[in-house]
């Protein structure tokens, strides 16, 4: 099965703390889909030194309109088991076939998309910020693709809806935050 990425597990760093086997850039495919745009207004709980806050990530959303760059994981059961602990509180969503536009795909993807009403971050939401270190883990991971893949994320860093947060911050449910900022063990 294959895993649609399109924040942070873009960034083959990133990724890898989700998984025990060793993945090269090469296991992270560019792909383009259809139907789908990046926003940002996915709610998780962190914790920067001074507060817990609503930290906003990105998310996708349905918009038959748009295109979407992302990258494809081949994944087994197992370490999807282990995604779903790091991408709590997204939805497991399955994003057909034929809104892949890559020939060389040819099965459903599973994407983690926030469908939860009180996991959705709204406009003027108090105590509500996107880390600025999670822009910049998404923004690195773009040196590895080519112009067009890059142009396609464009848009996301264009204009924010949320005051940005800088420093260094953690989930604060202990397992998430494991398994996605320290990583799983071999």
């Amino acid at each position: 099965m294959y895993l649609f990425g399109f924040g942070s597990l873009i960034n083959l760093s990133s990724a890898q703390k989700s998984f025990k086997r060793v993945l090269s850039q090469n296991d992270l495919k560019p792909v383009k889909i259809k139907g789908y745009e990046r926003v940002w207004n996915a709610i998780e709980s962190i914790a920067f030194e001074d507060k817990s806050v609503n930290g906003v990530f990105l998310n996708i959303q349905k918009n038959k309109n748009s295109i979407l760059d992302g990258v494809v994981i081949e994944i087994s059961q197992e370490e999807l088991e282990v995604l779903k602990l790091r991408e709590k509180n997204y939805s497991c969503i399955v994003i057909k076939s034929t809104d892949v536009l890559d020939e060389t795909i040819k099965s459903d993807l599973i994407a983690f998309m926030t469908t939860k009403k009180e996991k959705i971050a709204f406009i003027g939401q108090e105590n509500t910020f996107i880390p600025v270190k999670y822009i910049e883990t998404v923004k690195e991971a773009l040196k590895n693709y080519d112009d067009n893949f890059i142009k396609g994320f464009q848009k996301t860093f264009e204009n924010y809806d949320f005051p940005l947060k800088n420093g260094s911050y953690v989930f604060t449910d202990p397992l998430q935050n494991k398994i996605a900022r320290e990583g799983i063990k071999n």
